[in-house]
C-alpha cells in the first residue's frame, strides 16, 4: 500500500517466491527488496523481469516471475509404459528447462513421441510406450 510520505509499506507477496530478508513495515523511495523462488522453481531474469522490487514514490515497481517445476510419479510412468533412463527415484522433480530422458519398459516401444522431454513452466508432454 502507498504511504503519503512517498514511502512504501511492506513489499507485496509474489507467487512462488519469498523475500531473502525479513521485511520491514516501511521502505524509503529507491529502497529495493530481493526475492528468491521456492525450491525447484526458476527465476526469470530477462527483461522485464528481475529478482528485485523497488519502492518508487510510494509504490512497489518491478516484475518477478518464477517458473514452475515439473513432476512425474512412478504411477503415471507405469500407465504410459515408461521408466526413467536413470533409475532410483520414486518421483522426479525437474526445474523449468530441464530435459528428462525416459525409456520404454521391457517389451514396449515408443508410440510416435520423443523419449527426451523438456520441462516448460510446470508442463511436460510425457511420451507413450505400448
Amino acid at each position: 500500500f502507498a504511504l503519503l510520505t512517498g514511502k512504501c509499506g511492506p513489499p507485496p507477496l509474489v507467487d512462488f517466491a519469498d523475500t531473502i530478508e525479513i521485511t520491514k513495515n516501511e521502505y524509503n523511495s529507491e529502497e529495493r527488496v530481493e526475492y528468491t523462488c521456492f525450491n525447484k522453481y526458476t527465476l526469470v531474469q530477462s527483461h522485464p523481469y528481475s529478482k528485485y522490487l523497488t519502492c518508487e514514490d510510494g509504490e512497489w515497481r518491478g516484475k518477478i516471475k518464477c517458473l514452475k517445476p515439473c513432476s512425474v510419479s512412478v504411477e503415471v510412468m507405469d500407465e504410459r509404459g515408461l521408466e526413467l533412463r536413470w533409475r532410483g527415484r520414486e518421483k522426479i522433480f525437474s526445474s523449468h528447462g530441464d530435459r528428462i530422458t525416459f525409456s520404454c519398459k521391457s517389451g514396449k516401444y515408443s508410440v510416435g513421441s520423443d523419449l527426451i522431454q523438456t520441462c516448460n513452466d510446470g508442463d511436460m508432454d510425457l511420451p507413450l510406450c505400448d
